[in-house]
């Protein structure tokens, strides 16, 4: 089984627009063990649409296509498959229902664009829209899967996850497992050759991907493999483990911080605002503050990265002081760092977050 994915969209074409839906749909579909063959990309005319199709259906089972499901003339997907696969487009009342719910929200009444996103394949299966007008859909057809999805990352993402994935995981025959491990502040090039050849004499497959700071290490192997694997990994690995292969540390401190009992003051003087954009959302937004505020006892001032900040370049270090205090006591702590370029920030940003993770907890003991 092979999937591949077709982006549609003049203004991918173009450059106008970063093309971040189909490497989310890659990245979801390879961390679930299903094979993604090409990525193709292209503009709005049926005519290519229809191209790109054909192309794409002499080496692939399951076609994913993205975008062209809106209300106007130039959105052409549903058109070009189903001249593609020599099948009538029908109005699904369904879809009408939806498209006249959602526009009775905004006041806005039907016209022949709206109309037209509740046309698709006969035999298609259609997938709900919760974020917009456009319904998505899948059928079978010449042997093969295909799946309409809306182009906006806010629609197309979650409809992907919650109703095509768990499809598609339906139809993996595959009995190897992904193992994975988040690495950090660790280069590719220093710790892959490592990784490699520890595993030389297991039947497997290993593949890396940036994420600064982090560098995400996956292992596809037998399910009989899995223990051996892990055995040899950990050790290796466990000097630049912070985080869960599952959530970044700032992640995890974000979700802490929300389920606190009292709110807390994070001084930054250190990471310029990165670390706010990582941390403040509007979930813990009552519970964390970068600016002072008296009345809340747990406090943390965070300062350093003086090299970066005064553009030592030369400089292989950095330091970080971490100050402390609430109704139990007070502390501080100072730590060094690499300094290996200007992604420092990023570098400190979660590493920070590691350590007030584990500050939180010892002050809460």
């Amino acid at each position: 089984m092979s999937i591949a994915i077709l982006a549609t969209g003049d203004e991918l074409i173009q450059g106008d627009t970063l093309n971040t839906t189909s490497q989310a749909l890659a990245h979801t579909l390879s961390a679930a063990g299903l094979p993604v063959g090409l990525h193709l990309a292209c503009g709005d005319t049926e005519q290519q649409i229809h191209e790109c199709l054909a192309f794409l259906a002499q080496h692939h089972d399951i076609i994913i296509l993205t975008g062209g499901l809106g209300p106007t003339s130039d959105d052409r997907t549903r058109f070009a498959l189903a001249r593609f696969l020599q099948l009538t487009l029908v109005e699904f009342p369904a879809a009408i229902a939806h498209i006249q719910a959602r526009l009775a929200r905004a006041n806005v009444g039907m016209n022949d664009g709206n109309r037209q996103q509740a046309f698709f394949p006969e035999q298609a299966v259609l997938l709900a829209n919760p974020a917009g007008t456009a319904m998505g859909c899948y059928l079978s057809a010449q042997q093969k899967m295909f799946i309409l999805l809306p182009g906006p990352p806010r629609e197309c993402l979650p409809m992907f996850k919650e109703q095509v994935l768990p499809l598609l995981e339906l139809t993996r025959h595959n009995d190897k497992q992904l193992l994975k491990w988040r690495l950090f502040g660790v280069a590719e090039g220093q710790i892959a050759q490592i990784l490699d050849d520890a595993l030389s004499a297991i039947d497997c497959e290993t593949g890396y991907r940036l994420d600064t700071p982090y560098v995400e290490f996956k292992v596809r192997c037998q399910d009989s493999d899995v223990d051996e694997v892990m055995q040899i990994i950990d050790p290796l690995v466990a000097p630049h483990i912070i985080a869960s292969p599952e959530q970044k540390a700032s992640e995890r401190l974000r979700a802490l911080i929300k389920d606190l009992a009292e709110p807390m003051v994070i001084i930054d003087d250190a990471t310029g605002g990165a670390l706010q954009i990582l941390l403040q959302q509007p979930e813990n937004y009552m519970k964390l503050s970068f600016q002072h505020r008296p009345n809340v006892d747990l406090q943390f001032h965070l300062s350093g990265l003086k090299e970066y900040w005064s553009q030592h370049a030369d400089a292989a270090v950095t330091s970080l002081t971490i100050k402390y205090q609430n109704n139990k006591g007070q502390g501080s702590e100072t730590h060094q760092i690499p300094y290996r370029s200007p992604l420092v920030v990023d570098y400190a940003a979660e590493w920070l977050s590691f350590r007030l993770l584990h500050l939180i907890d010892q002050l809460h003991e």
